[in-house]
């Protein structure tokens, strides 16, 4: 009896060993916010890491650390740090643990079946078999699977590209916010001096009484307004500064201590026009592309519901031994899914895909419309801008008049301030609109998920086909000096 179970022994002990050989043991990760908020807290712009990850995107870093950060490499340290870019990447990292998975050999089963016959007829009571269970595919199902599994893979490698943008987004926001915000305060601050100089000077008038007194108070009150003034400045100046900290995933302190550079939000842009601006946002949208990585997903999914009409088959070959004879034995099992609902399924993947085709073409229209929208504003932004230099052209002009008036002693120096003042006030306003200039200018941008600081990024679609060192990013963030 022995003899005879041997072989059913040894099957059942290679299967438990070969099992126990494939396990793995629990590694317990805990959170602790108190390190990980230390470590936010330590991120720097001089970290060696970040100088390795920038070398690798093909920046500069010779001196390290940088002494003045402009906006590509402020857009890739924020790459670099962003935790909503690291979810992203994350989540891209389960998508291809899932396909992983998809691609791995399916679980055979094994089953012993041990018997005891109470029935006295001289043989043994005992018998002892196995029945080995072997999934077959039929219909291809585990590819459909895979290729479904790829395609949600693209679609999640193409997330951490739309969350870059994102961040690239928010970053230039605050960071020509912030440009404006520092330019705003100094007109302030010599506005305000000029005139504090002029009611020191209408004091003395009213002093002689050369001037009402009423005119003096209306130049105290401009006074405590321009104080007002300049308090929202410096609070706006600080908000944008906190805003450029979160956008790059940086403490505060670290940015504050930084040197910019503003040329990129300091200069105008020409926005392209006409079939040039539709080409680019239908083409360079990021979130586009992941839509149709989405479609392409629930096709797959048609494709695997379609191939689900096929039963699953299991293979089973067994063996036992009863009674001091071997009986071996060979089953097939089959699930065999009902008609009625195979068909509910296919209609289902199916009404699936058309609402990822409809939601395509409604992106597709939506990003159309944004794009013009956000042309129109920024051309208007840009001639706003331009009439607004024009005043401060002419300001300039009438204050070097007067100076020249003061200087041959045909006008005091009362009237020499004021045109001072009158300059200062123009060139604040100028700042104003070439802050609706940057703003239409991101909002354009946005519509089309492409810098518009580089010409040649706009000229062709093809400017995205270089693969740049992270993969999950769009090539158009780095490309743009």
């Amino acid at each position: 009896m022995l003899r005879r179970i041997a072989p059913v022994a040894v099957t059942l002990a290679l299967s438990l060993s070969l099992g126990g050989c494939a396990r793995e043991v629990h590694r317990p990760r805990p959170l602790a916010p108190d390190a990980t908020a230390a470590a936010l807290e330590s991120r720097s712009l001089a970290s060696p890491a970040l100088r390795d990850y920038l070398v690798a995107q093909g920046q500069p870093v010779d001196p390290w650390p940088r002494a003045i950060w402009d906006l590509p490499a402020l857009t890739l340290a924020a790459v670099f740090h962003h935790a909503d870019i690291e979810v992203a990447r994350a989540r891209a990292r389960v998508a291809a643990a899932e396909r992983q998975t998809s691609r791995t050999r399916v679980p055979w089963t094994l089953t012993a079946r041990p018997e005891y016959d109470s029935r006295e007829n001289g043989a043994t009571p005992w018998g002892l078999g196995v029945l080995a269970g072997l999934p077959l595919d039929i219909g291809g199902k585990r590819a459909i699977r895979s290729e479904q599994l790829q395609r949600l893979e693209n679609a999640a490698g193409i997330e951490v590209g739309v969350a870059a943008w994102r961040v690239r987004s928010r970053l230039r926001r605050h960071f020509a916010d912030l440009h404006l915000a520092r330019v705003t305060l100094g007109l302030l601050e010599a506005e305000q001096a000029e005139r504090v100089t002029l009611a020191r000077l209408i004091d003395r008038r009213v002093a002689v009484g050369y001037a009402a007194e009423t005119e003096a108070s209306a130049i105290r009150l401009r006074l405590a307004e321009g104080d007002l003034a300049l308090r929202r400045a410096a609070i706006r100046q600080d908000q944008a500064l906190a805003g450029v900290a979160e956008a790059a995933g940086l403490p505060l302190d670290e940015v504050r201590a930084a040197r910019f550079d503003f040329a990129a939000v300091a200069t105008l842009v020409p926005a392209p026009t006409g079939a040039d601006l539709q080409r680019a946002a239908l083409l360079n949208r990021i979130d586009l592309r992941r839509k149709l990585a989405d479609y392409a997903a629930a096709e797959a999914a048609v494709k695997l519901e379609v191939a689900r009409q096929y039963p699953d088959l299991t293979l089973a070959p067994g063996y036992l031994w009863d009674a001091d004879q071997s009986v071996w034995s060979l089953a097939f099992l089959a699930v065999i899914p009902p008609v009625a609902r195979t068909k509910a399924l296919i209609r289902e993947a199916e009404a699936r895909r058309e609402v990822e085709e409809k939601a395509f073409v409604a992106m597709q229209a939506g990003v159309i419309a944004e794009a013009q929208a956000a042309a129109s504003r920024y051309q208007r932004a840009l001639a706003a801008h331009t009439a607004a230099r024009g005043q401060v052209d002419a300001a300039v002009r009438r204050r070097e008049q007067v100076q020249r008036q003061f200087e041959g002693g045909h006008v005091d120096r009362v009237e020499l301030t004021l045109a001072r003042v009158e300059a200062a006030v123009a060139e604040r306003t100028a700042v104003v609109a070439m802050l609706e200039v940057q703003q239409g200018l991101s909002a354009l941008e946005d519509a089309l998920q492409r810098p518009l600081d580089n010409p040649e990024l706009t000229a062709s679609a093809q400017a995205v086909a270089a693969t740049p060192a992270d993969p999950g990013i769009n090539p158009a963030l780095i490309d743009n000096d």
